[in-house]
């Protein structure tokens, strides 16, 4: 709260401060305020008081007056120890109340202080308070993580480790195993192949063979009936040839048959040793 300039003849005007008071620094200041006017009605009435008792005092010594010069001075001398100690009772009176206000703002302001102070301490230690929770909050959840974060590196590393093995193992198997049942299939594909080229292989030659040997039979049989065919034409030949020799003359001279030809089919020819000069009505 700003009260603006203050009062000239302080010394604060002429310098151009200004009093610049906080919300506790104003209640402060209220409070004083407050006690200063309690302070002053109560002078006021006092004041009061004492002008009306003076009033009262003056119409009375007058009143006196008229009675009696000795009592007018009595009660004059008795008012005026009563303004007197009016007086002095306003003055304590004031002095209580400055007194009770500045007790009273003694006590707001060690009542602020320590309320500062409490909210300080209450905010100092809500803060540490605070700090230490999060920072062991922070901590756990750091180590959480981590924990967590290892645990599943550990479980994934683990898990995809076995899997590999597995899959290895499973691939290893599977090959080792196509290639045992590839080396069976090709060992017992070549087996048959072989078998079946050594019995085509076998069959043909027992079959080449029994045709050669047939050809050979064939050949032999002909060429023996050939040859036997041809021995029996020359031999026949031969004594067919003997048959129909003609006999020559010592001067290598067909004899002549002096038959006719009519009569000469009854007759036996005689050729040389060469048919070429045998009469064909001769031959039989």
């Amino acid at each position: 709260m700003t009260y603006g300039r203050l009062p000239v003849g302080n010394g604060h005007a002429a310098a151009g401060f200004s009093a610049v008071l906080t919300a506790a620094a104003g209640a402060g200041a209220a409070g004083v305020v407050a006690v200063v006017a309690g302070a002053a009605a109560t002078v006021f009435f006092a004041g009061t008081a004492f002008l009306t008792g003076a009033f009262f005092g003056a119409g009375a010594a007058a009143f006196l007056a008229a009675t009696g010069a000795a009592f007018v001075a009595g009660a004059a001398a008795f008012f005026a120890a009563g303004a007197f100690f009016a007086a002095g009772a306003a003055f304590l009176a004031g002095a209580a109340f400055f007194a009770a206000a500045f007790f009273a703002g003694a006590f707001f302001a060690a009542a602020f202080l320590a309320g500062a102070a409490f909210f300080a301490a209450a905010f100092f230690a809500g803060a540490f308070l605070a700090t230490a929770f999060f920072a062991a909050a922070f901590l756990a959840g750091a180590d959480f993580l981590a924990a967590t974060f290892f645990a599943g590196a550990f479980l994934a590393t683990v898990f995809f480790a076995a899997a590999f093995l597995a899959g290895a193992a499973f691939f290893a198997a599977t090959f080792f195993a196509g290639a045992f049942f590839a080396a069976t299939f090709f060992t017992a594909a070549f087996l048959a192949g072989a078998a079946f080229f050594a019995a085509t292989f076998f069959a043909g030659a027992t079959f080449f063979a029994a045709v050669a040997f047939l050809a050979a039979v064939f050949f032999t049989a002909g060429f023996a009936a050939a040859f036997l065919a041809t021995g029996f034409f020359l031999a026949s030949a031969i004594i067919f040839s003997f048959r129909f020799q003609m006999r020559v003359s010592s001067n290598n001279t067909l004899r002549q048959n002096p038959l006719p030809a009519w009569a000469s089919h009854g007759a036996r020819c005689e050729a040389d040793y060469s048919s070429a000069y045998a009469d064909p009505a001769c031959l039989r």
